[in-house]
């Protein structure tokens, strides 16, 4: 690689304008943490840009992390090269000498102390920390093999946004008012329960009222001024029924039932003030239940079942039609497509009719409608997949569509916000930061009123 190639360092104060970017920090947050001028800020910020090869903030935070200029916390490094930095780390200095008879006696009293209260606290605190998982679960990335952050792959119509302060992946994801929440999910550290908001259009993250119970592997439907979310595993992987509800208002949340039964790993869709649940695992078996829940009444209903259970599938909603696709049966991904008709489920006839399958079998995948179009981004728990596809109704064929990573770039969060999918973090080798977004489609002004001739 000749000189002109090579990745040019960052100073350490570039390096500190980075770690400040990540943050989600502007300018002038920036320039008074720093004691230096917005100006000088936009000086290095160019430098940064130019020295990393991007165009923006979220681009430069991506490299950053790749390059590992800049770390986030429980992210693991990259494993792409970068230039070392030795780090000294002063150690503390003690007096050299003998401790007297009283300093030892006092000593070995507080250690005994300690052991003891240790040893009463144990089983208790012992009693709430969540079990390590079998190798071989479909619930959780924890044992799954890493590989470190992925590369961003260069496609059109994706773009970076401003990344996640953690990782993780299983999320549940809701979108009111033009934002994104996220709640709970799964990062290095297990099951979690914070939450967070997303403004796509300041690019900002800011956290929001933690869910009462953290869980993961659950989904989130907005009613109203209120967002429900059901079930998932627990801290300890646990399936459970609960049902709880927040109002981005008043950021808190409160109780809002049960589940028929504890459930985690459904598949959920929205049509007419009802929310749908089709499939998941019940912490034994895998579902092919599907049940309708009345926010109105809080009652649920059962309607005729899948053709066969299934866990992580995908929905979207279409002129009336829930779609859902592929999905996790135990052993493999599926590629099945199914079409749900509530109305006719409610008139007590046949609503299951068959699609024609995905070009490839995707299990913890993500989906959408948009325009006349269905789109499944991502998934592979068992068969490597890349990419996306998007679905015709009318034609009913299926198209191959790149996204920025893979192979088994999975159980993401996604989003719609106006002409725009967001898919955020998830699990690709490492639980994952990153945020993207995809145009989905354009808008196209024509002006009209009088052309002036010359």
């Amino acid at each position: 690689m000749s000189e002109e190639q090579k990745p040019q360092p960052l100073s350490d104060r570039e390096r500190e304008i980075l770690a400040l970017l990540a943050t989600g920090a502007t300018n002038q947050e920036i320039a008074r943490a720093l004691h230096i001028s917005p100006n000088t800020v936009k000086v290095h910020l160019r430098n940064i840009y130019a020295k990393l090869g991007v165009m923006n903030r979220s681009e430069a935070i991506m490299v950053g992390l790749q390059r590992g200029y800049i770390t986030l916390p429980g992210v693991p490094a990259s494993q792409e090269e970068h230039e070392p930095r030795q780090t000294t780390v002063d150690l503390p200095s003690f007096p050299v000498g003998t401790p007297g008879l009283a300093g030892f006696l006092l000593g070995s009293l507080f250690l005994g102390l300690v052991m003891v209260l240790l040893l009463a606290l144990w089983p208790a605190w012992w009693s709430t920390q969540a079990r390590p998982l079998p190798r071989d679960t479909a619930f959780s990335d924890l044992n799954a093999p890493t590989s470190g952050l992925p590369s961003r792959r260069p496609v059109e119509r994706w773009a970076p946004l401003t990344p996640l302060t953690t990782p993780r992946s299983r999320m549940a994801v809701a979108v009111w008012q033009g934002k994104v929440y996220i709640f709970g999910g799964e990062g290095p550290e297990g099951v979690v329960g914070t939450a967070a908001v997303f403004d796509p259009q300041r690019g900002v993250w800011g956290a929001i009222a933690a869910k009462p119970t953290p869980v993961s592997n659950a989904h989130a439907a907005v009613l109203g001024n209120r967002i429900y979310v059901f079930g998932g595993l627990d801290a300890r992987y646990r399936p459970t029924d609960i049902i709880e509800i927040y109002d981005p208002v008043q950021d808190a949340w409160q109780e809002g039932g049960r589940l028929p039964h504890p459930l985690a790993g459904y598949a959920l869709a929205v049509w007419e003030d009802r929310i749908y649940l089709f499939g998941g695992w019940d912490g034994e078996h895998y579902s092919s239940a599907v049940y309708a829940f009345d926010p109105k009444t809080g009652t649920w209903t059962l309607l005729p079942p899948m053709e066969s259970p299934r866990a992580f599938a995908a929905t979207a909603v279409l002129n009336g039609i829930v779609y859902v696709l592929g999905g996790f049966d135990g052993r493999v991904d599926l590629a099945e497509v199914w079409a749900f008709d509530p109305t006719a489920a409610d008139s007590g006839t046949t609503p299951w009719s068959a699609l024609p399958p995905m070009l490839d079998a995707r299990g913890g995948a993500w989906a959408t409608a948009i325009g006349q179009n269905l789109y499944v981004f991502g998934g592979g728990m068992t068969t490597p997949v890349e990419g996306a596809e998007r679905f015709d109704p009318t034609t009913h064929t299926w198209a191959r569509l790149e996204t920025p990573y893979g192979p088994n770039w999975r159980h993401m969060g996604g989003a719609v916000v106006g002409d725009y999918v967001l898919l955020i973090g998830g699990w690709a080798g490492a639980h994952l930061p990153f945020v993207e977004q995809y145009q989905a489609s354009f808008r196209s002004f024509i002006p009209f009123g009088p052309v002036n001739s010359p």
